[in-house]
């Protein structure tokens, strides 16, 4: 697949043309959410240097082409086919994921094991689709838009610190 964005045209990336990218990337990358984050992003930025997922985030909030972005929007923008990338840093390792094109659904409704016992998380809240890789083993981390932005994290607290930039190409403005 050619590169989405061509750096010498403001044309906009379509939502199938970022569904793709994100479908590819949770094939290719099943166990790295950083790496899988990182293909999506090398469609839109071609010299886009790999980072891990603290280092994402942190070069994220640094670099001015990438804007803070309200989890009110990220339906709407990912369906126009802006890339979005939300992370939470924590230590050793931060988890980061791109927000899939389509419209929000519930969150939860998956079966995930805990303490050996198989268990429904249940539904909650409407949010945004991800497209999310994770070596963890946690059901909600894997997604290739079929959770949420909030499976990810599966917990208020922890979902609350998540931060969303989206590319500023000058198409999105």
């Amino acid at each position: 697949m050619p590169d989405i964005l061509n750096p010498t045209t403001t044309e906009p990336v379509t939502a199938a043309q970022l569904k793709q990218v994100a479908d590819e990337a949770y094939e290719k990358y099943p166990g790295s959410c950083s790496h899988a984050v990182w293909h999506v992003i090398k469609r839109y930025l071609p010299d886009q240097e790999y980072r891990t997922a603290n280092a994402l985030i942190a070069f994220l909030k640094a670099d001015k082409r990438w804007k803070e972005t309200p989890v009110s929007e990220l339906a709407e923008r990912a369906s126009r086919g802006e890339l979005i990338v939300g992370g939470l840093v924590t230590q050793p390792n931060g988890h980061v994921i791109v927000v899939y094109p389509g419209a929000a659904k519930p969150a939860g409704g998956y079966a995930y094991t805990s303490g050996g016992k198989s268990q429904m998380m249940r539904a909650r809240g409407m949010y945004p689709l991800a497209m999310s890789t994770s070596l963890g083993g946690w059901a909600g981390a894997k997604s290739k838009g079929d959770k949420t932005i909030w499976d990810s994290w599966a917990n208020d607290g922890k979902f609350a610190q998540v931060v969303f930039w989206r590319l500023d190409t000058g198409a999105s403005r």
